[in-house]
């Protein structure tokens, strides 16, 4: 297996010869090559590839693995896919105890593990948490309680008196939590031993917690999360076994975290990764940034998703296209802003056209912008310009430098955020 090393949204060469079959015909893993993973160019006979907003080990064919590394130092990308990826609302309550945990990590596959490893200790330390599932079976004695309606309408017309369907309440480990637990396990794991850096440290005591859900089958199934959180919504935890919540937040942010895929290859050479859409994460990230900060729940300020609560029509007179701003910010019930999230350090001219345009949809009087910085000297707010006459709409761009301390960064874009609402 060849690795090449490369870095988020810069080029790396790529000998063609090593990308085609003996047929000349290019053998790219078919999900990377649908998804977009790299823009893709031909240089006389080289490959140049330009990683784009996805980080982590992207499987270029079943030979080469391309290692993205972040531009972002891992211990504020952690926070940013931390925060990004608060997965149910049910678990805001609680104090989130482990989030990923990015200082020790070379990448953000180890954060991930890390993190993993030290929400399970609790749960080493104190059980294995239990659930009474019904079971319904035939026995040829009594077990819990007879199912008379089985057993009048399959029992007694085929004369089976051997056997008595019975149904009972058994304390079993195969419980959702746990399944979701395990394959969060198998994941990491999975991914670890096939990195460039097999952490054997790391890849032990995922084993050791491994051999702990033994009995617990991997459910690799679609429908795992979706039911898994349904039930964390309409079920309580005991109170014993709050520790976890934690776990669970974790395993939410590894198997279905915001920006977090899995690429999968099947067949005897397969292969599977972790990556991370940088794009989708720092969206979100700054989004729950806002809708959980208290100095704009205490200034009433409302943060809504223009691509669910908050979209809208384009038009006042017809519905046949969406608004869907990345950021609304509402006061008093009044649009104040509309923002529109970049991963990106230079706009087009049709992102300045789109935000014109939702600001427009909306009645907003300041739209903005906002962008990671390119350097620590060009940070925070800066006015563009003003639109228009009759109802002038002033425009902004905010850059954020995730190079430094995230906390900082998050309550100056908070604060200029509320000095904007006026």
């Amino acid at each position: 297996m060849k690795i090449i090393d490369a870095i988020e949204r810069q080029p790396v060469v790529v000998p063609i010869k090593d990308v085609m079959t003996s047929d000349g015909a290019f053998c790219f893993v078919p999900e990377v090559r649908e998804k977009g993973y790299f823009d893709i160019d031909y240089r006389k006979n080289e490959l140049v590839l330009i990683a784009g907003n996805y980080i982590g080990q992207v499987p270029l064919t079943e030979n080469i693995i391309i290692n993205v590394a972040p531009k972002v130092p891992i211990t504020n990308l952690a926070r940013i896919i931390g925060i990004a990826s608060q997965p149910i609302k049910c678990l805001d309550f609680f104090r989130r105890k482990y989030k990923l945990h990015g200082a020790a990590s070379s990448n953000i596959l180890e954060a991930m593990c890390r993190s993993l490893l030290i929400s399970l200790r609790e749960l080493d330390a104190e059980g294995v948490y239990r659930q009474y599932e019904l079971k319904n079976n035939s026995y040829s004695r009594l077990r819990g309680r007879i199912d008379i309606a089985r057993y009048v309408r399959e029992s007694i017309p085929k004369a089976k008196r051997t056997t008595i369907p019975c149904f009972y309440y058994d304390l079993s480990i195969d419980t959702l939590f746990n399944r979701v637990i395990k394959r969060a396990i198998h994941e990491v794991g999975f991914s670890l031993s096939q990195s460039v850096d097999k952490k054997s440290d790391l890849l032990r005591q995922l084993s050791y917690f491994s051999d702990i859900f033994n009995a617990v089958p991997l459910d690799n199934s679609y429908s795992l999360l979706r039911r898994a959180k349904e039930q964390l919504m309409g079920q309580h935890v005991p109170d014993l076994r709050h520790y976890y919540l934690d776990i669970l937040d974790v395993c939410f942010i590894i198997l279905d975290g915001s920006g977090v895929e899995l690429i999968g290859q099947k067949g005897t050479t397969g292969m599977h990764s972790l990556v991370v859409n940088l794009e989708d994460a720092f969206e979100q990230y700054l989004r729950l940034t806002l809708q959980n900060s208290t100095v704009l729940k205490t200034a009433e300020i409302n943060i809504l998703d223009g691509n669910l609560e908050g979209k809208s029509t384009l038009f006042f007179d017809n519905d046949r296209f969406d608004a869907k701003p990345d950021l609304i910010v509402k006061r008093n019930g009044l649009v104040k802003l509309v923002g529109d999230v970049k991963y990106k350090t230079k706009l087009a001219e049709s992102d300045r056209y789109q935000l014109i345009s939702h600001a427009l949809s909306y009645g907003a009087t300041t739209a903005f912008f906002v962008t990671p910085a390119q350097n620590d000297k060009n940070t925070g707010p800066v006015f563009v310009g003003t639109i228009g006459q009759a109802h002038p709409i002033k425009i902004f761009h905010y850059r954020i430098n995730l190079d430094v301390d995230l906390v900082a960064e998050e309550s100056n874009f908070i604060n200029w955020v509320t000095a904007s609402c006026g």
